[in-house]
């Protein structure tokens, strides 16, 4: 072979392996681009799962959240708030209903530059006064700041009896206007003016009314009787709301200085 093939041989040769590496350049550029677009699809994926994940989802407990806005009414009042807790297939089902001391500022509900009002109030519970289950609901602290902001808070919700039709008699002998525990809803009354914040362990609903007169919490008609749960605003001073709350920041001790009170 003349020097002169050798040389063209050569150059064939380097060309195509010239070929082969830019081909497998492509090849590689190729793959890293697909690698790169999967990359930006999951962190994609990732963000969509961190915006809508719940703790439920990742074997934690959900948190339901709502706002009672009772601004704009007296603050010399008390409405009422009630809610059904679930029955033991949710475990210990917990309610929080609070607010930030200085919220409200801007309404001035007690005239400008005076302390509004802080809440804490922490509740555990299970069922109802109707349910067949563990049926309880304890105050597992309790915090107020500046002012007093809740009364009343009972596992039956503090209600007047009513009737519906008045063609059945009133559930158990209740007369009509008689204030009785509600039967299978729970509830307190919070002071007018301010806004409160809601966070619950359960999906089910809770109710509140701005009206100063009554409204319904709740009927029940089986074919032997009747009777309608109706709740109201209250004056401050009115003894239905009972006395206030005093401070307890350590868990349970409301119930325990209740039950282990000395006995003179």
């Amino acid at each position: 072979m003349s020097i002169e093939q050798k040389i063209t041989d050569l150059q064939r040769t380097s060309a195509e392996q010239t070929a082969a590496s830019q081909a497998l350049s492509q090849e590689v550029a190729g793959k890293m681009g697909e690698i790169d677009q999967k990359l930006v699809e999951a962190k994609d994926s990732f963000d969509r799962w961190r915006d809508d994940v719940q703790a439920k989802d990742i074997n934690g407990q959900s948190v339901y959240k709502s706002v009672i806005d009772l601004t704009g009414l007296s603050t010399d009042h008390f409405y009422p708030v009630w809610w059904r807790m679930p029955d033991n297939e949710e475990g210990c089902s917990r309610i929080t209903i609070s607010r930030g001391s200085s919220e409200d500022r801007n309404l001035a509900p007690f005239g400008q530059g005076a302390f509004i009002a802080g809440l804490n109030l922490q509740i555990e519970g299970v069922g109802s006064f109707w349910s067949g289950d563990a049926n309880y609901l304890t105050i597992k602290r309790f915090s107020q700041t500046y002012r007093k902001t809740v009364r009343a808070v009972q596992f039956g919700m503090k209600c007047i009896a009513r009737p519906i039709s008045n063609v059945k008699p009133l559930y158990a002998g209740y007369e009509s206007g008689q204030v009785v525990d509600h039967s299978w809803r729970s509830g307190c009354y919070l002071r007018g003016g301010l806004t409160y914040h809601v966070r619950k362990s359960f999906d089910g609903q809770l109710w509140y009314s701005r009206e100063d007169g009554e409204v319904s919490a709740g009927i029940f008609s089986p074919a032997n009787f009747e009777i309608e749960w109706k709740v109201k605003a209250y004056h401050i001073d009115d003894p239905f709301l009972g006395s206030d709350y005093e401070e307890h920041r350590l868990a349970y001790t409301l119930d325990y200085d209740k039950r282990y009170a000395r006995k003179d």
